[in-house]
C-alpha cells in the first residue's frame, strides 16, 4: 500500500513522472465492474461529417488527436505530466488532481490505444480508442476509456468517456475524503472532459493548420471571468435604459436603444456560453452591479430641484467604460478561439457604439460647460 502523494506547491514533476515506470497498478483489472465499482458514462456530439471514413483533417481526426494529447482535462480539475514522445499505447501519465488548494500527484498507465471499426445497434463507427489505469499511489482505483466515434452511415461523430472506479485501498482518512469530496470530482471531470472536447474540436475546425490552441482555457477560472462580465451587462442594460429616459435628443435617445437592445443581446449571448461551460451567471455579482447603477443616480451633479446637464456626461461616460469591458470580453474570446461564432463581430459591435457615446459625450460636455458661460452671453447696456 502506498499513500497518496500531497503537496500544497509544484514539485519535481520529472522526478515523480520517471518513477512511474516501476509502479505497479492499484487493483487487479480482472475484477473491473464487480461489486462495489462505480460506473460513469458521458458521450459528447461533436460537429458533423459526410457520410463516410473520417475526413482529413474533420472532426473526427481533430477530436482523436485532442484526446490523444489529453486536451480534453480542465487544469482546473486535473492536470497530466507525460512524455510525448513515448507512444501512447506505451505512455505513463502523472496526473496533478487539484482539490481544496491542494496538488494530489497520482500516476496512471495506458492500457491500451488504437482504431477500430466497431459496430452498435446495426451501424457501423469508426472508434479512436485509448484507456488508462490507476497506479499505487492514486486515491482511486481503476480504469477510464476515451473514444472518438465517427457513424459511417450518417457522420455523426461523438466523444465518448466512461470508467469504473472505486476508492483506493489506502489510510481510512484518506478513503474518507475520497467519499466525501472524490465522487464530485468524478463527475465533474467528465461533465467539462465533454464540453471541453466540444469547444476545442470547434475551435481547431474553425481555426485550421492547428493555429487554434488546445489547451487555451482554464474552465473554472474562465467561467469566473465570464460571470464577471455578465455583470458589467446587467449594469450596462440599466445605465442604457436610464439614458433612453432621461434626454428626449433624438441622437441620443436612438443610441440608448440601440445600446439597450445589444445589451440584451450580448447578456443572452453569454448565458448560452456559460451553460456550455456548465456554469451559470452569478446572482451575486449580478445583483451588486445592479444595485452599483442604482446607486450611481443618487449623484446629484450640482444640480438639486432640476436636472443637471452634467448626468448626461457622466451617463455616457459610464456607457463608454462598460462598452470597452464587453469589446474586451469579445476580444479575448476570439483571442482564445472558443468562444461563440460571432464574437468578432460583437467587439466590433461594441467598439462602434463605444466611438458613438465617446462623440456623443464631447457635444453633451460641451453644452454642459457652456450653458452659462459669460463669454457667450449678449452685453448689456
Amino acid at each position: 500500500m502506498r499513500f497518496p502523494d500531497v503537496d500544497v506547491h509544484p514539485g519535481d514533476v520529472r522526478r515523480r513522472l520517471d518513477a512511474l515506470r516501476d509502479t505497479p497498478l492499484n487493483f487487479d483489472p480482472d475484477t473491473l465492474g464487480g461489486a462495489g465499482w462505480e460506473h460513469d458514462d458521458y458521450r459528447q456530439r461533436l460537429p458533423a461529417e459526410q457520410p463516410g471514413l473520417p475526413e482529413r483533417g474533420g472532426s473526427w481526426e481533430t477530436a482523436a488527436a485532442l484526446s490523444r494529447s489529453y486536451a480534453f482535462a480542465d487544469p482546473s480539475l486535473v492536470e497530466a505530466c507525460f512524455d510525448a514522445r513515448v507512444p501512447l499505447e506505451q505512455r505513463e501519465m502523472l496526473l496533478i488532481l487539484h482539490a481544496l488548494g491542494a496538488r494530489i500527484y497520482a500516476g496512471v498507465r495506458v492500457g491500451s490505444a488504437g482504431t477500430e471499426t466497431r459496430t452498435e445497434d446495426g451501424a457501423d463507427a469508426r472508434v479512436f480508442f485509448w484507456n488508462y489505469r490507476t497506479l499505487e499511489g492514486h486515491v482511486e482505483a481503476g480504469q477510464r476509456d476515451f473514444e472518438v466515434w465517427k457513424w459511417l452511415d450518417t457522420g455523426q461523430v461523438e466523444f465518448r468517456t466512461h470508467s469504473r472506479s472505486r476508492p483506493a485501498e489506502t489510510n481510512l482518512l484518506v478513503r474518507l475524503g475520497f467519499r466525501l469530496l472524490g465522487r464530485h470530482k468524478q463527475v465533474e471531470f467528465g461533465r467539462r472532459a465533454c464540453t471541453r472536447m466540444a469547444l476545442l474540436t470547434e475551435a481547431n475546425l474553425d481555426v485550421p493548420d492547428g493555429a487554434a490552441p488546445s489547451d487555451a482555457f482554464d474552465g473554472r477560472l474562465l467561467a469566473i471571468y465570464l460571470r464577471d462580465h455578465h455583470a458589467l451587462l446587467v449594469a450596462l442594460a440599466e445605465l442604457a435604459g436610464r439614458t433612453s429616459t432621461a434626454t428626449d435628443a433624438g441622437e441620443q435617445a436612438a443610441f440608448a436603444d440601440e445600446l439597450a437592445r445589444a445589451a440584451e443581446d450580448d447578456r443572452v449571448c453569454l448565458e448560452g456560453f456559460l451553460a456550455r461551460l456548465d456554469s451559470a451567471p452569478s446572482r451575486a455579482r449580478d445583483a451588486a452591479a445592479w444595485t452599483a447603477e442604482k446607486v450611481g443616480r443618487l449623484k446629484l451633479n450640482g444640480r438639486l430641484l432640476r436636472p443637471s446637464p452634467l448626468s448626461q456626461v457622466t451617463e455616457l461616460e459610464g456607457c463608454g467604460l462598460l462598452l470597452e469591458s464587453t469589446r474586451a470580453l469579445w476580444s479575448t474570446l476570439t483571442h482564445l478561439a472558443v468562444g461563440p461564432p460571432d464574437a468578432a463581430e460583437r467587439a466590433a459591435r461594441a467598439e462602434r457604439l463605444r466611438a458613438t457615446a465617446e462623440q456623443l459625450r464631447l457635444e453633451a460636455a460641451y453644452r454642459a460647460v457652456r450653458e452659462h458661460d459669460p463669454s457667450a452671453e449678449q452685453p448689456t447696456g
